[in-house]
């Protein structure tokens, strides 16, 4: 193999987890709410986002791939068009699954930037997808797979309540427990009774 060819295939993976954290964010920053019911959907039972994720993912691509193959043009189309819809949706609970994973590596900053932990949380779970094999074949299905899950278990209402929410986004459990306190908001009328 030539020094080309290496050097095409590792841009090609760097692209690709690259573009996956790029993918988290927007889903952090378009459905937010949603990424945060999966976040805790994760944090709760990653077990049951699995098993909820496997007939979705399973279901969803046997669609597709029926479509695309006795469909002619417009059945490709359609199977192409079904296979992205499913990638953005298990991209929001992956996005969850990443912020869960960011908040258990707790940092100072999650208070005023929330979504640093949805970035540490992707740099964590991609670098681990770069493990032969073990990374390939198990890691990144199994994490699309509880993505699929905790999306769609966020429609439903979870026994536990979600994280504290502060101004401008959501601070961990872990955060709050190492002494990270978000900034109390202020009440103009608690402010007057004062004086």
């Amino acid at each position: 193999m030539l020094f080309g060819d290496v050097l095409a295939i590792a841009l090609s993976i760097f692209g690709f987890l690259l573009s996956l954290t790029g993918l988290w964010l927007l889903c952090r920053a378009m459905w937010p709410e949603r990424v945060e019911a999966a976040a805790g959907r994760c944090r709760d039972n990653g077990v049951a986002c699995f098993f909820v994720g496997l007939p979705v993912m399973g279901v969803t691509l046997l669609v597709a791939g029926v479509m695309s193959k006795r469909g002619g043009t417009l059945g490709q189309l359609a199977g192409f068009s079904l296979g992205f819809l499913l990638l953005m949706y298990l991209s929001i609970g992956a996005a969850g699954l990443a912020t869960h994973v960011g908040r258990r590596l707790v940092s100072p900053v999650d208070a005023k930037r929330p979504w640093k932990a949805t970035i540490r949380g992707a740099v964590v779970l991609e670098l681990a997808y770069l493990i032969p094999i073990l990374g390939w074949l198990g890691l990144l299905p199994l994490s699309f797979i509880m993505g699929a899950g905790a999306t769609t278990l966020s429609f439903f209402r979870s026994g536990r309540a979600a994280s504290s929410s502060t101004g401008g986004g959501m601070v961990s459990d872990a955060a709050v427990r190492a002494g990270f306190r978000p900034p109390a908001p202020k009440l103009p009328e608690l402010e007057e009774a004062v004086r």
